[in-house]
Formats: structure tokens, sequence, C-alpha cells
């Protein structure tokens, strides 16, 4: 009864062991099934990405606006200073007559001072003529009296000491005739170092303000 006892308590055990043993092979066998799966099916991130990417639209070339930031260069013409054409009276190459030549010089508010300025600078060199004024000249003060249509100028003392072969009225009316071109001045007055003068070296008659004198041109 005992060896009975004990050979039916081996075969339960026995059947126990090997239902065990199937249990786990069939654990092992499920784990590989849903681990192919797992790999074989994209995941949901993934597919949520794809749709994503699926979804995206890509706007046309009508769609894009592009803001202009261009800002146009000033070019060398638009940062020049205006230019205005004067005339200035010289000497001939003889010393006894007047002579026009045109000059263009900066358009600025003190146009009858730049224009004196640019007269005792002389004639161009290919002009062939002589400067009415002597040399070492300076232009002291300008004042225009638009209501009297007058224009006082004064120089420096050096212009008392006339050029030798040009006269005296050459020199005058090479200052009158530059600056009654303009249509605020008729007349001159000639003033050296502030103080009025009646001639500068004797060949002249300043006591009275001068106009143009058209027949020293040629």
């Amino acid at each position: 009864m005992k060896k009975w006892l004990s050979g039916l308590l081996l075969l339960v055990l026995m059947m126990g062991i090997c239902a065990c043993s199937g249990v786990k092979a069939s654990i092992a066998q499920l784990k590989d099934e849903l681990n192919q799966d797992v790999i074989a099916q994209p995941s949901t991130i993934d597919l949520a990405e794809n749709e994503q990417e699926n979804t995206l639209e890509v706007p046309s070339i009508d769609d894009i606006s592009i803001e202009e930031t261009y800002q146009p260069v000033p070019t060398a013409s638009e940062n020049q200073v205006p230019m205005v054409a004067v005339e200035l009276y010289f000497a001939s190459e003889d010393g006894k007559n007047l002579v026009m030549e045109k000059k263009e010089i900066p358009k600025v508010e003190g146009v009858a001072r730049a224009t004196i300025e640019a007269l005792l600078e002389g004639p161009s060199e290919q002009s062939g003529l002589r400067s009415a004024i002597p040399a070492g000249t300076d232009l002291l003060d300008i004042n225009i009296k638009a209501d009297e249509k007058l224009c006082i100028v004064d120089f420096s003392k050096e212009i008392a000491t006339i050029d030798s072969g040009i006269s005296e009225d050459v020199t005058v009316y090479a200052i009158a005739n530059t600056l009654c071109q303009f249509d605020t001045v008729d007349a001159v007055e000639f003033r050296v170092e502030g103080m009025s003068v009646t001639t500068l070296d004797g060949g002249s008659d300043l006591s009275r303000a001068v106009s143009a004198n058209a027949a020293l041109v040629k």
C-alpha cells in the first residue's frame, strides 16, 4: 500500500513538472509572438509623425510675401552740390580791355561773394587772359542793399597797387561788370580796408558808385 501511494505521488509530481515546463514554453512562445508584432507594426508616435508629415502643405510661390528692406544708395550726382554758371571779367592779354569768361561755382546763398572769390582766383590757364585785380588782394566784406540795388564791396589794401600794364579802369570794371550781372545789383561802391575811397591809384573816379561798362568788353 505504501509503495502504491509513493508511486502515485511520484506520478503526480512528474505530471506537475511537465505541466510547468509546458506553461513556460507557452509563455516564451507568446513573448516571441508579441515581440514580432511590435516590430512589424509602427508605433503610435511614428504613425502620428507620419500623419503630420503627410498633412503638411507646402505654400505656393504666390502665397509667399517677401518684405522689401532695400534702401537705394544715393548716386554721386545726388550728393553733388548744385552748380551755377557766372560771368567773370578778366583783363585781355595786353591789359587794355575786359574779356568775359564763364565759370561754374557752387550755388550757395551768398553767390555774389562766391563770384568775387572766383574772380580773385584768376582766369583759366588755357584762356590766355590775365587777372585784372592785383595779386594778394583779399575780399574783406561784401554787402548788397537790395532796395537800392547797390553792392558795397571792401578789399584789402593790395587792390590799390595796380599791376603794370593794366589800367585802373580795367580793374574797377572787372569787379563792377562781374557784380552787375546779378538782378539785385545796378551799381558798385568800393571800399579799401573798410574806408570809402575816391580812387584806387589815382586813375579812376570812385567818389560815386560805378555801374557796368560794356565799352571795355571785347
